[in-house]
């Protein structure tokens, strides 16, 4: 990953803290900033994020 995909992941993943800690506003600006330096990091973000969801699902189901 180069330094620049690398800092918008870090900055877009502290928006993602951001919202789940109640500041939506915050985590949003904190995404925008990072889709504007580099939306590819952004996105490889989301789908890291959509296939830890994923995994999780499948050990919440486990009863």
């Amino acid at each position: 990953m180069d330094d620049k995909r690398e800092r918008a992941h870090d900055i877009a993943g502290e928006g993602l803290d951001k919202i789940i800690e109640g500041d939506k506003d915050a985590g949003e600006k904190l995404i925008d900033k990072a889709k504007k330096i580099d939306p590819k990091g952004v996105e490889e973000l989301a789908e890291e994020v959509e296939r830890d969801k994923k995994n999780a699902d499948r050990f919440a189901d486990r009863d």
